[in-house]
């Protein structure tokens, strides 16, 4: 094979690459997209259970939905809302905390 044979070759070869990596990229931006969505939906429903989606007072039973929500593993502070919990979150407790403290 000649010298520009081989380079017309890996040329080819690395232009696959190119597109197979396009095309995962497209993949994982769909991928990503949808998990955004989710992610906004459930957002707006832990929000409506605890009574902040457009009026100001809570949502009867908010408080035991949200102790439910973190209790199923997603967090409940204003710092890592909505997001799944991996381990304890010092700001969750600290919100349960001042639950049991009167809403102080």
């Amino acid at each position: 094979m000649t010298s520009v044979q081989a380079l017309t070759a890996m040329l080819k070869e690395m232009e696959a690459r190119i597109q197979a990596l396009g095309s995962d990229m497209q993949k994982i931006k769909k991928q990503i997209r949808l998990l955004m969505e989710e992610n906004d939906k459930l957002r707006e429903e832990l929000a409506r259970a605890y009574g902040q989606a457009g009026d100001s007072t809570p949502a009867r039973g908010g408080l035991k939905n949200l102790w439910d929500l973190y209790q199923q593993g997603f967090h409940i502070c204003n710092v890592h809302f909505g997001r799944i919990r991996t381990t304890e979150c010092l700001f969750c407790e600290a919100f349960w905390d001042r639950e049991r403290e009167g809403g102080r």
